[in-house]
């Protein structure tokens, strides 16, 4: 343990001297100042010995009194030489400040506050279990997936949340909405306007082995290479094929949005083939994303020459990508899993892939667990969150039309592990089969993290693959970001949010609520007792209105 932690110590602290106050470093400090007093007591102790050529003290026990002796004193001080800059906390709360049913905010959409949740158990294949690693089944497979029942699922969101009864009007309806919100005219898609899809594939970037990189594959089987058998990488919950595929066919064949004027990918990051393989099958002009190269067909993104987006508390300023400067329209697809810093992780995490540098961990600070160890020590209310920027900016959330959260496989315990099946009513532990959507980016990143809060309390024993993260969507704060967005009276004392530099404060953006209970998750407007959120499920039974026959 001594050799051990010498090395980690050393390994991390001499690049950077900072990190001798991560909580990792306070715990390895001791064992390491102890095991250099130890290795000194051996040597002055065996040499006096020689010394005095006749054995005075045995070595070994004055040795190891003297090592349990340094580690001790070494713990005692550890405390009191901590020099962290960042803040702390002896927070002991989880979950929410606010209570059920305490709408905040305006709700937005055509239907206000409205959030659409999707549920079909046979989107998905029961029997599949993720953790069997010595199969090349994967919760990407096609076997794994009803593609014609989650395109139904993502079909009858978009009626039922626009109202309508024809794919094409709904979407009609939806350009519309925005562009009497955004630019005060009332109409509905232009031919020749761009749309950005922004996928969540941020992951596999850097979980992908570098063989899986170079074949530009990341797909659930096996690859043949001459008389090679590769097994790619485990991937994280990601977004899948199909609910992308329904909305690429809605947008081409019913809303009459050219291929050509449609781009998908996580801009960060490349389009994986198995994704692409079965988008370009049905839609080859369509553009598909890829940062570092524009083999296998894909379309190179480049980072924008100014910064666009100015964080408000002052510090730092970031570059986006051409595709998301000249977009018209942003949709955002999302997924439903929580995060090791963030606490959840939906379609305001989203948004770190949209940024034009290597990774987004720059942004980590502002999370309610800035260090990778997952220990929170940000938590609390009205503090810089840098969420509220990237929502509020008018060339992402400002500009975005439609967000959907795909939870067809739930997410595992932060972002790096596999999907698990979940426990909560109605899943009973099978996987989430999914999918919700809003014209509200405030609402429906108050009902994801309502389900992630209750799946991810710390109670549930989950699989092996996520041991160690089981009650970060409970830290208390997660949902602070929300608040503000909601409501400016939340905000930081000297933070005004303008990531556009506009010397305009973003405006309100969205109504924030937490549901009753999580058995019959209503919220104010399910229940008639004020104007925040309504979840609409499909089935209808699901979440009932008290004025709904």
């Amino acid at each position: 343990m001594g050799i051990a932690s010498t090395i980690w110590f050393l390994v991390r602290v001499i690049p950077k001297p900072s990190r001798a106050a991560y909580p990792c470093m306070k715990v390895a400090a001791p064992l390491m100042s102890g095991f250099v007093t130890y290795l000194l007591a051996v040597f002055g102790l065996t040499l006096i010995s020689r010394k005095s050529k006749r054995r005075l003290i045995n070595v070994r026990y004055a040795a190891t009194f003297l090592l349990m002796t340094g580690v001790i004193v070494a713990m005692a001080m550890s405390p009191s030489n901590s020099a962290d800059p960042a803040p702390q906390t002896t927070e002991t709360r989880v979950g929410p400040e606010d209570g059920p049913n305490q709408p905040i905010g305006e709700a937005m959409g055509i239907f206000p506050g409205r959030v659409v949740w999707v549920w079909n158990p046979d989107a998905t294949n029961e029997k599949f279990e993720h953790n069997d690693f010595d199969t090349y089944n994967w919760f990407i497979s096609p076997e794994n997936n009803n593609p014609e029942i989650i395109a139904g699922m993502f079909r009858d969101g978009v009626l039922k949340l626009t109202g309508k009864k024809d794919v094409g009007k709904a979407w009609d309806e939806m350009f519309r909405y925005f562009n009497e919100k955004k630019h005060g005219v009332k109409k509905g898609y232009t031919k020749g306007e761009k749309i950005f899809i922004k996928i969540n594939q941020g992951q596999s970037r850097w979980l992908l082995s570098q063989q899986d990189k170079d074949n530009g594959f990341a797909i659930p089987h096996t690859i043949q290479k001459g008389q090679e058998r590769i097994k790619v990488s485990l991937i994280p919950a990601e977004t899948g094929p199909y609910a992308v595929l329904e909305l690429l066919r809605e947008l081409v064949n019913e809303a009459g949005v050219e291929q050509a004027d449609i781009s998908v990918g996580d801009p960060m990051c490349p389009v994986w083939a198995h994704n692409y393989d079965i988008w370009v099958s049905e839609f080859p002009e369509v553009k598909y994303l890829d940062k570092f190269s524009t083999n296998y067909g894909r379309t190179l993104t480049k980072v924008t020459e100014n910064p666009l987006v100015y964080y408000s508390d002052k510090t730092i300023t970031d570059k986006l990508y051409d595709v998301i400067e000249n977009a018209d329209y942003m949709i955002t697809m999302a997924v439903l899993k929580p995060h090791g810093a963030a606490g959840i992780s939906l379609t305001a995490k989203s948004n770190f892939g949209n940024i034009g540098r290597a990774t987004a961990s720059h942004l980590h600070y502002s999370h309610v667990a800035n260090r990778r160890e997952g220990i929170p020590v940000n938590t609390g209310y009205h503090k810089y969150r840098v969420f509220v920027d990237l929502m509020g900016s008018k060339y992402l959330g400002q500009n975005t039309l439609f967000w959907c959260v795909e939870g067809l496989f739930g997410g595992g315990a932060s972002e790096v592990k596999g999907p698990v099946k979940y426990f909560m009513s109605p899943f009973n532990n099978d996987w989430c089969n999914s999918i919700l959507m809003s014209l509200d980016p405030v609402a429906i990143e108050s009902v994801g993290y309502d389900f992630l809060r209750t799946e991810w309390d710390g109670m549930h024993q989950h699989d092996s693959v996520n041991n160690g993260w089981e009650s970060m969507p409970n830290a208390f704060g997660v949902d602070d970001y929300m608040h503000q967005a909601a409501d400016p009276h939340n905000w930081p004392q000297g933070v005004i949010y303008d990531p556009d530099n506009s010397g305009k404060p973003v405006p309100v953006l969205g109504v924030h609520e937490h549901w009753n209970n999580a058995t019959d998750k209503q919220y104010s407007r399910n229940l008639g007792t004020g104007k925040g959120i309504e979840l609409v499920s499909i089935p209808e039974h699901l979440v009932k209105n008290v004025n709904r026959n």
